[in-house]
């Protein structure tokens, strides 16, 4: 009996997503990103469907595009009482999405964006800096149950981070390692290459802000205009071009 209920069920989901027009796929979207990013010239259903990601500046004044999004319906799923997608970005997998009784799962992340316009929606001053460079996020899996205590790893790397207030000039390249469990996430930032030095470790409790100690070093000229632009998280140290940084500033 239990197993024609689940069988019932799943056929039930399966035939949801098929006849659901793509566009409740970015209404969800909306809703649970508080409305930094938006899923535009949404087409097809949420059995098989494409669109547009554009991400809301802080401010909410405007739209910018820029991740190209495809998703295809996994029926293996069902087997797990979840639904499923595939989802890809010009032809390439981006990742595997699963919703279930254990709350939605990410796994095989691999996405590839512009660092500008994914950075827009941070709602600081130094969002508007005009980043550069290229953002990578890579993570086996991470999965979010529905009080939101989510686990998982995930690491970005930032490659040829600059920025329009430094016009010709690179900074370098970064990655930040981060390890959640049940909704606490830490945080490690390290230098891979180029003449600005930045590390230092992290940690943000379940719904609370982050906190952030580090240090940077570099070009005294290209980096006398920081403590301007950090919001006063960036101390100038003892010798020229060396800062600590503290998030929140102190």
């Amino acid at each position: 009996m239990i197993r024609k209920l689940l069988a019932l069920s799943a056929l039930a989901i399966g035939f949801a997503v098929v006849k659901a027009p793509a566009a409740l796929l970015g209404g969800l979207l909306g809703h649970f990103s508080s409305g930094a990013l938006i899923l535009q010239q949404a087409e097809g259903s949420l059995w098989q469907g494409r669109g547009i990601l554009a991400s809301r500046d802080a401010g909410g004044r405007s739209l910018t595009p820029w991740l190209p999004l495809a998703w295809r319906f996994d029926g293996g799923a069902l087997a797990r009482i979840a639904i499923g997608w595939d989802v890809s970005t010009r032809g390439s997998p981006l990742a595997h999405v699963e919703l279930g009784p254990g709350g939605l799962a990410l796994s095989d992340v691999a996405l590839h964006v512009p660092a500008g316009p994914a950075l827009a929606a941070v709602p600081h001053p130094v969002a508007r800096a005009g980043w550069q460079g290229d953002l990578s996020l890579t993570s086996p899996r991470w999965q979010c149950p529905a009080d939101g205590r989510c686990s998982g790893e995930a690491s970005l790397l930032w490659r040829g981070a600059g920025s329009a207030l430094f016009p010709g000039r690179a900074f370098g390249d970064y990655r930040v390692q981060i390890n959640a469990e049940a909704g606490a996430l830490r945080f490690n930032l390290q230098t891979l290459a180029g003449p600005i030095n930045a590390s230092g470790q992290g940690e943000a409790a379940y719904r609370g802000p982050p906190r952030f100690d580090g240090q940077l070093s570099g070009d005294p000229d290209l980096l006398r205009r920081l403590p301007a632009i950090a919001g006063g998280a960036a101390k100038p140290g003892a010798q020229p071009g060396h800062f600590e940084i503290h998030w929140p500033p102190r």
